[in-house]
């Protein structure tokens, strides 16, 4: 006899909604854009990403700098709202330019945080960052002590951790 195993089910979060991310952030305000339903989507994985423990008040805050990320991620360009594109892109200061043919560089250095990697290309991704390398300083990921990674000390060099 075999058991028949379900997909996990993800929760509707209880942590924020649709129409209260909008008011926080009136850039998404397009439903059309940016449908409540993929909304609710990266609401509740934040809400599951982030412990309440360790983000306390603030997990609010997180749970929508991590979907306007994600929903920024979604929709592709790092262009302004404004102008049809995603809001939230991260450009840095123009470090080159031509004018024929018009190109121009930016040097991203000044925008980025370090090992911020994907969380770097928008800038509620920089700020979720911040927040998520502030909140709880200290320990947080546990690991198997029989990981070859994982020093006497019990910490892996140069590991910064993920971000619960």
């Amino acid at each position: 006899m075999s058991a028949t195993l379900s997909p996990p089910v993800i929760p509707t979060s209880t942590i924020t909604d649709p129409p209260t991310f909008r008011l926080h952030f009136p850039e998404f305000s397009s439903t059309r854009d940016y449908p409540d339903v993929n909304v609710q989507m990266y609401i509740d994985l934040g809400s599951i990403m982030l412990r309440p423990v360790r983000w306390g008040s603030y997990i609010q805050r997180g749970v929508e700098l991590y979907t306007a990320h994600s929903l920024s991620m979604a929709y592709g360009s790092a262009g302004s709202g404004a102008a049809g594109g995603a809001p939230g892109g991260s450009s840095g200061l123009v470090s080159s330019k031509s004018v024929s043919k018009v190109s121009v560089s930016y040097d991203l250095s000044s925008t980025s945080m370090e090992g911020g990697g994907p969380w770097n290309y928008t800038r509620y991704g920089q700020e979720f960052l911040w927040w998520a390398r502030m909140i709880g300083i200290g320990g947080v990921e546990i690991l198997s002590l029989t990981d070859p990674r994982v020093t006497s000390g019990g910490y892996i060099p140069g590991y910064t951790g993920y971000l619960r």
